[in-house]
């Protein structure tokens, strides 16, 4: 579903009224069994999204996580920078962690000491006076 599109989400969403009728007025006289429990927005998200995944013809499960795993992208105000720092030529770093382990030790526990590999970070930060959607700048890394 194209959440983008205002008359595709129009369309999703039509058939479901009489559904977020019915759960909004079950939830107002107590009458479902997490009216307790659940706010009046948590109850119809929730029956939503079961209707939604729980169709006549369900998906597979791979297919429903696909469909919610798409990245929408930087935009706005947000600053992301990706760093890769690689991994030390000695086992200096290796052999402090494994150092500080042993210090800690307080038995026979035992462990497979891991190989170094180079750290992935990501950086966040904000872009003040930018537009919500704005996109990211055209910048290397490096800059």
């Amino acid at each position: 579903m194209d959440t983008s599109n205002p008359t595709a989400l129009a369309r999703a969403l039509l058939p479901k009224t009489p559904l977020m009728l019915k759960t909004a007025l079950y939830h107002t006289l107590s009458l479902s069994s997490t009216s307790s429990k659940w706010d009046l927005r948590t109850e119809l998200t929730v029956s939503i999204l079961r209707s939604f995944l729980d169709g006549p013809n369900p998906s597979p499960l791979s297919k429903q996580q696909h469909l919610s795993l798409k990245d929408p992208g930087v935009k706005g105000p947000m600053w992301i920078s990706k760093a890769v720092l690689q991994k030390p030529e000695g086992d200096d770093v290796r052999d402090a962690v494994v150092k500080g382990i042993e210090g800690l030790r307080e038995g026979g526990e035992t462990y497979t000491l891991p190989e170094l590999k180079p750290v992935e970070a990501e950086w966040t930060g904000y872009r003040p006076g930018v537009d919500a959607n704005a996109p990211e700048p055209d910048l290397s890394e490096e800059e």
